[in-house]
Order: C-alpha cells, then sequence, then structure tokens
C-alpha cells in the first residue's frame, strides 16, 4: 500500500470517529455559536474539513 493510500486509510478512520454518535452526542446542546446551532455547525465544519483534507491527500505528489 502506498503511502497516498494510507493517508487516505486514516482520514476515514478520522472521518469515522468525527461522525461517530456517541461523540455527536457532545454538541447536541442548546446554544448556538453566531446564531448557528451547535450541533450543525460541527456536522458541516467536520464533513468540510474532511472533504478539504481528501482533496489535499489525493492530489498526490504532483508537480
Amino acid at each position: 500500500m502506498d503511502v497516498t493510500s494510507r493517508r487516505l486509510a486514516a482520514l476515514f478512520a478520522l472521518g469515522l470517529v468525527a461522525l461517530y454518535p456517541p461523540l455527536l452526542g457532545a454538541f447536541n446542546r442548546p446554544g448556538a455559536f453566531l446564531g448557528i446551532p451547535i450541533l450543525p455547525l460541527y456536522l458541516f465544519t467536520a464533513w468540510g474539513a474532511l472533504v478539504l483534507a481528501c482533496w489535499v491527500l489525493s492530489r498526490g505528489d504532483e508537480p
């Protein structure tokens, strides 16, 4: 397995942990940050970070 595949597999595992329901329970509380409820803010931020990291890792070592 090459380095890029290992990094993408690690990113997949990190994504599973970040979106695991018991962890989501920590963010399911009343309140808001800048008018946005905490749980949707966390979900979309984590999802966006995973997409961005996947894009960066999949680019490879192109010149």
